[in-house]
Order: structure tokens, then C-alpha cells, then sequence
């Protein structure tokens, strides 16, 4: 038995069992290569060698156990292998992994085996009457996953030829039954993004997490209270080559000074009255994957050292403990406090401030993207629908109002405000009366000048931005002068409204 390996320059894999002829059909194809071949591949009566054969049957190549060619610009390697050795010669990248079957959402490979069949009882359960009740188990070992025949009636089958057991990569393909299921990459395969909106802001953002997600190295976000920061390190997370292992969260401001340490660290037997057993700390808990310290500007100045020492040795020390444990484990920390300030006043540790931001990433306050407004609308009213069977939706004056607001509590305020006018309303419209806005919202937009029709141009209509940069020869400073709108605002507005019938009403008229 052979095992013949196929990689393209983007490190994807396909592999073929060869204990037999072998239809090898890349067309179409998953790997990456011009004039993607269609093979023929089968054994040598000598048992020494495979031949690959072109589909008239004229010989291509021969390899021998050992061999490697580029064909196709494909890097094809040939090993012997056994029911038991299933090693991957030329192994891809590792990468998260999920399993594709038509008609269903992916089915993300972790740490634990997965079984399929038509049995209720398996992991996966596939609707096909050629698939026997425990058709496969899916094993995982070394970071890869091998698929074992259960003895099923019809068995497991790799590239046209029915195999005992076979190992999967990213690329790989195989069938029970009817049933085909491919294996694919877990973050092409996200159905949703949890980061709403589509202003210049925000893709801003999504480009730095595109940049920083890949890399092993520490991550500060920063941004106001409300602005989506967790969210921001949930998708670092998951677009990171840790997506499959934990990711562990830990708000520093919320625990007590006095069991912090605890927490992040883990403690022995009678470290400290009412610790009556052995506990595993957060960095424990997130090994393999990602530590998530949110309001890390909260944290005990007494704390930072251990906090740097274990950045940087990639060791804790359990209170109470004498030895040490080894973590692999990516630190991604957010704060709304200025580190940077901190840390010259001597409030935070300028050493830690350092290790935590080798990058940096901002998230912007919703009142510099209220174009984004909207679109974050639609989403909450959806999640409140979900969550209270309430669907309601917002007029045009409400949803003006909402653009205009300066929301001092960003999302979260906005979420809030959304739940108190959908049960405020009896009908499926939420109108201006529904949107109960806190004092400290209008304490906060005071610092917005009012604008009223008084102070509005004689022969331009009150409320009509379009009109108003028209009467003001395109200058948005005196535009801005006008409304008391920043000209980012008054940017964003024009770009959203495209004629002079769609009128956005101001913040403070509206």
C-alpha cells in the first residue's frame, strides 16, 4: 500500500491511498495549479513502484517510496504506507480544519474524536441510507486528525479505492456511503461577522486584525467602554492559527485584589484560608490558545511583575506552590484607561506596557461612525427578536435620531436603549416617542452647539444637509459652523444620502 501526496504552493494537501487504480480527478480542483491534471495512479506488478497515467493510459510518471517530483507546479511525494502508519509525508501548515458536507454548516475539528453514521447517538449524524449506524470515528493525533473505518458495511473511501483509515488535511476529501465530506479551512468558512458595520472606521479595524491575527505576539486593544473590545479580541481569536484551542476571558477590574493573583495564577492546597484544594489558574486554562485580559489598566500594580515575569519566561508559579508549570499561551488585553499616560505617571509598569502592545489596535466610539448606525440597528433589533419574540423596526425620524445621538456608552448603550423602546412599543414601529435617552447622553452631546431654524439660512430648508453645503459653496467648515457638527459627521451624512429628497434631520433637531 502506497500513500501518494500532492501539495500546491499554498501548502494544501490532497492525499490518495494507492492499493489499487487510483481515479486522481483535481478538475475541479481544491489545489492551486494551472492545467489541474486528471491521473490514473496504480501500483506496479513488482509492488515496488506506482505509475500515474494520464487518462488515454499514456505513463506520466513513475515513483518509487521516497520519490518527489513537481508536476503541474504540484509537489507529488510517494511513501509506503501501512492500515496502521498514516503519517502525512509532506505536511501543510496547521491551520484550523472543518468538515464540509453539502447542505450543512461546518463542523469544526478539535481536540476530541468525532464519530459519524446514522445513529442518533454519533457526533455526526448523516441522513443516508448507505451509511451503516457508527460508519467512522474521527481520531485526533498530533495536531491532525486520521478517519477510521467502524467496520461499515460499505466502507471508507480516499480518492476511488476503499481504505481502512485515512489521514486528512486541509484539502482532503473522502465518502461513506453517498455521503461526500471535504476538509476545509475554519476561518473560510464563518458564515457571520460579529464586528457590524461598514464605515471606513471599521474596516480600519478589521484590516488590523487581518494584519495582527496570524502573528504569536501580544495584542492591546484599546477604545471606550461599550465600543465592542471584547469583540475585537474574539475575532483576533478565531482568525489566529489558535482558533481551535480555549479562548479564556478575565475582566481585571472585576475581581478583588486580594484573589486576582488566584485567578490568573492558580493556588495549592491551604495556600490561604478556604483553599481546600489544588486549582489551575487562567493561563493554565488557556494553554494552546488565547488569555483575554479585559481593563488590564485595573490591574494591582503589586501584580505586574509576576504578570511580565510570566510573559516572559512562559511560566506560573501557583500561589502557595514551589515548582512551576510551562503555558503556550497568546495574550490579548484591552483597555479604556491611557497605558501610556499611566505608566509615566507611575500608575501601571512601563516595562509590562511595553510587552503588552507589541501591536496595537484602536476600536473607534460610535459617534465617529454613525453612518455604522444603522446597520448595528438592524442587528440588535434582530438579536432582541431572537431573544423576546418582539420584531419591531424603526422609522426614518427615529433612526435620524439615533444617527445624531453622541452615545458616551457606544454599542451598549445603543442595545440599551433598543430593548426599552421595544417594550415600550405596542405596534411593529418604534418612532422618536419610544427612544427613552439618558441624562448622560444629553450631557454628553452638550458639547454639540444646538441648531435651530433661527440660525439656519434664509431660503434653505431646515434640516437639509445637501441644500445647506450647496448654499455653502462646498466649504464644511461653514457647514459645520452652522450645524455644530464635526465635518467628519457632515462627510459621513453626505455619503450616506445621495439626493437632496433624503433629508437627515440634525442632533440636536431631531
Amino acid at each position: 500500500m502506497f500513500l501518494l501526496t500532492l501539495v500546491d504552493s499554498a501548502s494544501r494537501v490532497h492525499t490518495h491511498r494507492v492499493d489499487g487504480p487510483v481515479c486522481i480527478d483535481l478538475t475541479p480542483s481544491s489545489l492551486s495549479a494551472p492545467d489541474a491534471p486528471r491521473w490514473i495512479a496504480s501500483p506496479d506488478p513488482d509492488g515496488a513502484s506506482v505509475t500515474l497515467r494520464a487518462p488515454d493510459l499514456t505513463p506520466v510518471a513513475t515513483l518509487r517510496p521516497g520519490d518527489r517530483e513537481t508536476l503541474h507546479d504540484l509537489v507529488v511525494h510517494l511513501a509506503r504506507a501501512s492500515a496502521l502508519d498514516t503519517d502525512v509525508i509532506v505536511p501543510a501548515r496547521r491551520r484550523p480544519l472543518a468538515l464540509q458536507i453539502e447542505g450543512r454548516r461546518p463542523i469544526p475539528l478539535g481536540e476530541r474524536s468525532l464519530t459519524l453514521g446514522a445513529s442518533f447517538a454519533c457526533d455526526v449524524v448523516l441522513d443516508d441510507g448507505a451509511v451503516s449506524p457508527r460508519h467512522c470515528e474521527l481520531v485526533p493525533r498530533g495536531g491532525r486528525h486520521t478517519a477510521w473505518d467502524l467496520g461499515s458495511v460499505n466502507g471508507l473511501w480516499v480518492g476511488g479505492a476503499r481504505v481502512p483509515c485515512a489521514e486528512l488535511d486541509l484539502g482532503a476529501s473522502f465518502s461513506l456511503g453517498r455521503t461526500r465530506v471535504d476538509v476545509v479551512a475554519l476561518e473560510g468558512t464563518r458564515h457571520a461577522r460579529s464586528i457590524v458595520g461598514g464605515s471606513a472606521a471599521i474596516e480600519r479595524v478589521r484590516r488590523e486584525i487581518e494584519r495582527v491575527a496570524p502573528a504569536p505576539y501580544a495584542v492591546l486593544i484599546e477604545g471606550e467602554s461599550g465600543a465592542g473590545k471584547e469583540l475585537v479580541a474574539r475575532e483576533i481569536h478565531a482568525a489566529s492559527p489558535r482558533a481551535q484551542g480555549p479562548l479564556v476571558t478575565v475582566n481585571c477590574g472585576a475581581i478583588s485584589p486580594e484573589l486576582i493573583e488566584s485567578e490568573l495564577f492558580g493556588h495549592e492546597r491551604g495556600a490561604f484560608t478556604g483553599a481546600s484544594g489544588r486549582r489551575k489558574g487562567l493561563f493554565e486554562e488557556a494553554h494552546e490558545g488565547t488569555l483575554f485580559l479585559d481593563e488590564i489598566g485595573e490591574l494591582p500594580l503589586s501584580l505586574q511583575p509576576k504578570l511580565l515575569r510570566v510573559l516572559e519566561t512562559r511560566e506560573v508559579r501557583r500561589v502557595g506552590g514551589e515548582g512551576t508549570v510551562r503555558v503556550d499561551v497568546r495574550v490579548v488585553s484591552a483597555t479604556l484607561r491611557d497605558l501610556e499616560a499611566r505608566a509615566a505617571e507611575g500608575l501601571f509598569r512601563t516595562d509590562l506596557f511595553f510587552r503588552l502592545q507589541d501591536f496595537r489596535v484602536r476600536v473607534p466610539p460610535l459617534r465617529e461612525r454613525p453612518e455604522d448606525v444603522p446597520e448595528l440597528t438592524d442587528a440588535l433589533l434582530a438579536r432582541i427578536a431572537r431573544e423576546t419574540g418582539r420584531h419591531r423596526r424603526l422609522e426614518d425620524r427615529a433612526l435620524a435620531r439615533l444617527m445624531g445621538w453622541h452615545w458616551p456608552g457606544n454599542v451598549r448603550e445603543l442595545f440599551a436603549v433598543l430593548k426599552r423602546a421595544v417594550f415600550a412599543s405596542a405596534g411593529p414601529f418604534l418612532g422618536v416617542d419610544h427612544l427613552q435617552l439618558t441624562a448622560t447622553s444629553r450631557a454628553a452631546t452638550s458639547s454639540v452647539r444646538e441648531c435651530s431654524p433661527a440660525s439656519w439660512p434664509e431660503g434653505v430648508r431646515f434640516g437639509d444637509l445637501h441644500a445647506l453645503v450647496a448654499w455653502c459653496g462646498g466649504n464644511l467648515t461653514r457647514v459645520s459652523r452652522i450645524t455644530g457638527l464635526a465635518r467628519s459627521t457632515i462627510r459621513a451624512r453626505l455619503a450616506r444620502t445621495s439626493t437632496l429628497d433624503d433629508r437627515l434631520p440634525l442632533a440636536a433637531s431631531a
